[in-house]
């Protein structure tokens, strides 16, 4: 069991130095497609998917720029899942996300294996795994925030809003309350699973 608000001051610690870069990367990206890069007519002939998909190619390239001009920084690619590693310490991976952290997108198993947080030859295992998500805004047709999420299954244990201020990025808790005793969080994704399906 884990301490939900200690997971989350650990985790956005070690994002803490790439926050304003990782903010970019998405900001840049909404903006590039719904900027004059893509007319209207175009976006229009856009189901919500292919919008997150042009978005997350367009993130794709930017942070592979990151990368490039980030010391630690490194790009894991994993048979076409690939996520951010920072020093082996905090892995990310970008998404369109709900107000509460979720995505929606169907899922592969090695897809829902990163989000249960279960081990990857190729990632480094002491590595905590997260989503940076975008969310567009009520119109689908801007960005309305961005924000760190930590996945558990499927459910989001936490949330952290990231807020760039004259380039100075800072973060604030998003996650929605919870009820009865819920502070300490079972890890096990199949169990958790398990107990939703009743067994």
């Amino acid at each position: 069991m884990l301490d939900r608000e200690e997971d989350q001051n650990r985790a956005m610690a070690i994002a803490e130095p790439i926050l304003a870069g990782l903010h970019g990367v998405l900001s840049d990206s909404v903006s590039f497609y719904f900027g004059d890069a893509y007319t209207a007519a175009a976006r229009a002939d856009h189901t919500v998917r292919a919008v997150a998909n042009c978005i997350y190619s367009h993130a794709e390239k930017r942070v592979a720029t990151l990368a490039e001009a980030t010391e630690g920084l490194s790009i894991i690619d994993v048979r076409s899942l690939r996520v951010a590693n920072y020093r082996d310490q905090g892995l990310f991976r970008f998404k369109l996300v709900k107000p509460n952290g979720r995505h929606s997108n169907y899922q592969t198993k090695q897809q829902r294996n990163y989000d249960d947080q279960k081990s990857f030859p190729e990632f480094p295992e002491p590595a905590i795994r997260l989503t940076v998500g975008y969310e567009l805004d009520e119109a689908g047709a801007g960005l309305k925030g961005i924000m760190i999420a930590r996945p558990i299954g499927r459910s989001v244990l936490w949330t952290a809003q990231v807020i760039l201020d004259a380039g100075v990025a800072r973060w604030e808790n998003t996650t929605p309350a919870r009820f009865g005793s819920t502070e300490a969080i079972d890890f096990d994704a199949d169990r958790v699973r398990s107990r939703r399906r009743g067994g």
